[in-house]
């Protein structure tokens, strides 16, 4: 390629071409692994007086152009609770889409790492779109297969550009499987009984009239549980109420499961129905006929993805953790699903990765984040 001009977007016009542009530009056209995120959703989430980043980082967007036509984009960003928390030389760069060229790949890079080191930054990593808990890396196993709800699906080629511009690995976030889940069931109805027994704890599921108690239970739990995990923030209250919204329009109240000690939630573990091949149909936008399509096809999912799960330190090794993965495994079998995703893992939770193995899961995908010295 050449020619290239890497541009800062200035305007709405320009945000729309940035948010348009995985359409656009052909990329995914016949994958049938990508799942168009909401169009307005993204407008949404980049607009500096609406996103949830933007009360707790800074973030500039760019857009690469060929002849007058756009090529790639990709965002550079800090984040400032980040930076009290772990250091103040990392900046991060997401959102990257581009067709096939390194020259372009590099053009853009570039561009990410020129800004991030004018914000003083020595270390770019990436891709974070915008923080851990949004979607993170580039696929390196299992490209080919569309992922769950929540998760999203790139180009197959970006981790070479990201390598061939001198990325290394910081570290992989992975999706495990259990397949045919009906087949343990009665063995591990047993186990779960076995494990209970003794724990003085007792298990609820969510009643629809206490969400907003139970909303707040487990954004509290996420926080405390989450502390250590690798690169971990607390969600703000903006993040947690963008979560929140979508959560309440699929939650299945069997499937939020709660660990209380005399009336205190100690855990929780929440999972959803797959929705991704029917939000597949949306192709980005909320049309009736479409919602109507998709609707349909997400009440044919069979899988379910767990999405959040933890127990407050002190009570862990009480096995409630267990219990959890137990009572899903159960309830959604009776509910008729036969899958069960627990996504995304980080590799460094050796804890949790021996739990999924012991009920025979299998590693399906992993998402590498990147880093580079800049």
């Amino acid at each position: 390629m050449s020619d290239i001009a890497v541009r800062r977007v200035s305007d709405r016009r320009m945000l729309k071409t940035f948010v348009m542009f995985p359409w656009t530009s052909g990329i995914y056209d016949n994958d049938p692994a990508w799942v168009p995120p909401v169009i307005s959703d993204q407008m949404k989430l980049f607009n500096p007086k609406k996103g949830y980043f933007f009360e707790i980082g800074e973030a500039e967007f760019f857009l690469a152009y060929q002849n007058g036509r756009p090529v790639g984009r990709i965002t550079a960003q800090v984040n400032h609770l980040y930076e009290k928390r772990y250091d103040n030389h990392t900046g991060f760069f997401g959102f990257f889409e581009a067709v096939n060229s390194q020259e372009l790949a590099n053009a853009l890079f570039d561009a990410a790492a020129e800004w991030l080191r004018k914000k003083g930054k020595t270390v770019m990593q990436g891709p974070h779109s915008f923080s851990i808990y949004d979607s993170v890396g580039f696929e390196t196993e299992g490209a080919e297969i569309m992922p769950v709800v929540g998760l999203f699906h790139f180009a197959p080629y970006y981790k070479d550009l990201a390598e061939g511009y001198g990325f290394g690995k910081c570290i992989d976030w992975s999706c495990w499987l259990v397949r045919d889940i009906d087949d343990y069931a009665p063995y591990l109805k047993q186990v779960k009984e076995e494990f209970m027994k003794g724990q003085g704890i007792t298990y609820e599921t969510l009643k629809r009239g206490d969400m907003k108690r139970r909303a707040k239970e487990i954004h509290e739990i996420f926080d405390t549980a989450w502390e250590g995990n690798w690169g971990h923030l607390p969600l703000t209250d903006r993040q947690f109420n963008t979560f929140y919204e979508e959560l309440k329009m699929v939650i299945i109240p069997e499937l939020a499961i709660f660990a209380e000690d005399n009336g205190r939630t100690v855990g929780c573990c929440v999972s959803i129905a797959d929705a991704n091949p029917g939000l597949r149909i949306l192709n980005g936008r909320l049309y009736p006929w479409r919602l109507l399509q998709a609707l349909r096809e997400v009440k044919k999912s069979r899988k379910i993805r767990t999405i959040i799960m933890g127990v407050l330190p002190e009570y862990r090794g009480r096995k409630i953790d267990d219990v959890f993965y137990l009572k899903t495994i159960e309830t959604g079998v009776g509910m008729g699903f036969n899958q069960s995703d627990c996504s995304l893992i980080v590799e460094t939770n050796v804890k949790m990765i021996s739990a999924l193995k012991a009920l025979k899961a299998e590693r399906y995908k992993t998402y590498r984040i990147y880093q580079q010295q800049i």
